[in-house]
């Protein structure tokens, strides 16, 4: 009877610790698993819709210059600006150019909430620059940030008004660009 017994209880010790063995490895195995998958899961969810947020908000404010809001002026619009900006009582000299002029109309025009163009213009032996208007009512107007004036470009003409100034250089328009 004692043998019976002892191999009875050596059977469930061995049966028990098996069992045991077998399922605590698979449940551990399986939770390990499924907490692991559903954590990974969760965690990449919430991760990329969390930096999807951080970055489009850091984009925006980066990419569209912190919040401004640039547009295309009315031509009235763009008159009075160019009648409130004072860049043209600036005076010229070799440290304070025609770019110079240009840049701060430009930058005063992007303060002001409007989109104003760089304008390259190249004659034959040298260049200027000045700026541009997209009107919404009156289309494309080009202004001499010197002097505010409204100008015309014309490829083979003159860009100063012969009444006003006369260069010493050759002003015969060869081709011009504008830079938005």
């Amino acid at each position: 009877m004692v043998v019976g017994a002892t191999v009875a209880y050596a059977s469930y010790n061995f049966g028990h610790s098996i069992g045991s063995n077998i399922a605590y490895n698979k449940g551990y195995n399986f939770g390990l698993s499924k907490g692991y998958d559903e954590g990974y899961v969760n965690g990449n969810l919430s991760g990329y819709q969390k930096g999807y947020e951080i970055g489009y908000v850091r984009g925006v404010t980066d990419g569209a210059g912190r919040g401004y809001n640039i547009r295309d002026p009315t031509y009235q619009e763009a008159l009075n600006f160019i009648a409130s900006d004072h860049t043209e009582q600036h005076q010229y000299s070799s440290t304070y150019t025609c770019f110079d002029f240009t840049a701060d109309f430009k930058m005063n025009a992007f303060r002001a909430g409007y989109k104003c163009g760089f304008v390259y213009i190249e004659f034959t032996g040298s260049a200027h620059a000045i700026v541009a208007f997209n009107t919404t009512n009156h289309g494309l107007i080009f202004i001499e940030p010197q002097s505010d004036d409204i100008v015309t470009l014309t490829i083979g003409q003159h860009y100063w008004d012969r009444t006003k100034y006369i260069p010493s250089y050759d002003d015969t328009i060869v081709r011009f660009v504008v830079i938005w």
